[in-house]
């Protein structure tokens, strides 16, 4: 059989084209997307920073940095509990390294897929406790955990969530949850990575964008395969750019 491929109802004007130097390929893949007009192809070539929207839009994200910031001050044990793959590992650093920054009493949880599994684990929980732990935060997990949830409560022990997942039909008592698609909130974008929702939560801390996470935030990103849309494409390209200017050497690790 033969497949041809669909041409777009949109196409690209010849003045377009020549204005700004776009290849062949780059019309095929802008055409296809739906981006034809002028105005649309240079907000896709190069976003602005307004593409980045405010980490205060999460309807917790207020209670979760008041939260974090009480146990910075009265240095109070706190563990990120990540996940083995590349979004959940990228999750993991962005926050412990801006917790450390904050001088924050940190330190942070990857569990063995063959033993712990994915997600909350309520041994590694506990065993995290007996070690001191007083406040957990979940990256890239932890939505669906609702028991091990009430097991942190039954114990007096906080946690915030920051997820991007599924949401099961009934949410974790978690102190506060950070997701994309939590509803009756204002934020505008549901299909971040788990290191974009991460990468919220640096921000908030921060009080500013935190560009310096943003090549992290790009390899978490494209290895998790979200749609390239959206505040996702702003996060990627400037996160692609400081990866040719300025990587680091972390990432010049992985590359060897």
């Amino acid at each position: 059989m033969n497949f041809k491929q669909k041409k777009p109802i949109n196409v690209i004007s010849t003045e377009v084209k020549s204005e700004l130097e776009l290849s062949d390929m780059a019309v095929t893949i802008l055409e296809n997307r739906g981006i034809v007009s002028k105005e649309a192809i240079a907000d896709w070539l190069n976003p602005s920073e307004d593409s980045i929207y405010s980490p205060f839009l999460f309807s917790d994200m207020q209670k979760a940095v008041d939260r974090i910031h009480q146990a910075i001050d009265s240095q109070e044990l706190i563990t990120v509990y990540g996940d083995y793959d590349a979004d959940g590992i990228t999750s993991t650093t962005i926050l412990v390294e801006t917790l450390e920054v904050m001088g924050a009493n940190v330190n942070y949880h990857i569990p063995n897929r063959f033993t712990e599994g994915y997600g909350p684990n309520q041994a590694s929980y506990q065993n995290l406790i007996d070690q001191g732990t007083q406040l957990f935060i979940t990256v890239d997990n932890g939505v669906s955990g609702k028991e091990t949830v009430e097991f942190l409560n039954d114990q007096n022990i906080d946690i915030i969530i920051t997820d991007h997942h599924n949401l099961p039909q009934e949410l974790p008592n978690a102190l506060a949850i950070i997701h994309p698609r939590l509803n009756e909130q204002s934020y505008p974008f549901d299909d971040l990575a788990g290191v974009g929702v991460s990468f919220k939560l640096c921000c908030a801390l921060l009080d500013e964008t935190a560009y310096e996470l943003l090549d992290l935030v790009a390899v978490g990103t494209i290895a998790d395969m979200v749609s390239v849309t959206g505040e996702n494409h702003a996060l990627l390209k400037f996160g692609i750019d400081a990866l040719k200017k300025h990587s680091k050497i972390r990432i010049k690790a992985i590359a060897i």
